[in-house]
């Protein structure tokens, strides 16, 4: 890990309040969510290999149709504090429209990476079904960080249209955190396998409700 990486995890770690850290977390938690439900965190990364992790280091971190979403994301960078910046541009011949980019400092994708496998551990560390004791915090931090995951979710891959049968999304692992989240907030979330990648199937305004709770 380079020390870039390094400060940037410290920064998060060692923060003095505990809300204060909470909060950071939850912050860069929904980040990662965002730039994996593009599925571009995945591609490639899943045959062994970091092409997919080192193509992002050396690009744009994140690409979306929805500016929303680029905004969101740079908002939740620069609350964790890197550097972001949003370029848009437009594509398209007959039907045209805009893409909009998110560029962030060398760093961040390690920052990134860790907070996925904490937060995955979080949500899905925990046997399905397995009445354990669970501390209050605990329990209040994991319905955080599940409220963030749908919150990136819905922002990035919600419905274009009324009556869309379902969310779509790329990766398994991602797809298998947010059954976990919806769980964890009582949505009814069922994933079926379709080509190029997971459906996941929400009781209407489920999702929506549960995800709209506190975050970062």
């Amino acid at each position: 890990m380079s020390l870039a990486e390094s400060t940037a995890i410290a920064s998060i770690d060692t923060a003095s309040d505990p809300h204060r850290r909470q909060a950071l977390e939850i912050a860069a938690f929904e980040a990662c969510m965002l730039v994996r439900c593009t599925g571009t965190w995945d591609r490639d990364a899943q045959r062994g290999s970091r092409k997919g992790l080192a193509r992002i280091a050396s690009g744009p971190l994140a690409e979306f149709s929805r500016s929303s979403a680029a905004d969101r994301l740079a908002e939740l960078l620069q609350a964790i504090g890197r550097l972001a910046s949003v370029h848009r541009y437009t594509a398209g011949n007959r039907h045209r429209y805009e893409i909009s980019q998110v560029f962030t400092e060398f760093g961040t994708l390690g920052l990134l990476e860790r907070t996925w496998q904490q937060g995955y551990v979080e949500i899905c560390g925990r046997p399905h079904g397995l009445r354990l004791p669970h501390r209050p915090r605990q329990a209040r931090h994991a319905r955080l960080l599940s409220e963030a995951a749908w919150r990136a979710m819905l922002l990035v891959c919600g419905p274009t249209r009324a009556n869309a049968p379902g969310l779509r999304v790329a990766d398994l692992d991602t797809a298998t955190l947010l059954v976990r989240a919806g769980r964890t907030l009582r949505m009814p979330v069922r994933m079926t396998t379709r080509p190029g990648g997971q459906l996941l199937l929400v009781v209407p305004g489920g999702a929506r409700s549960g995800a709209a709770g506190e975050g970062s």
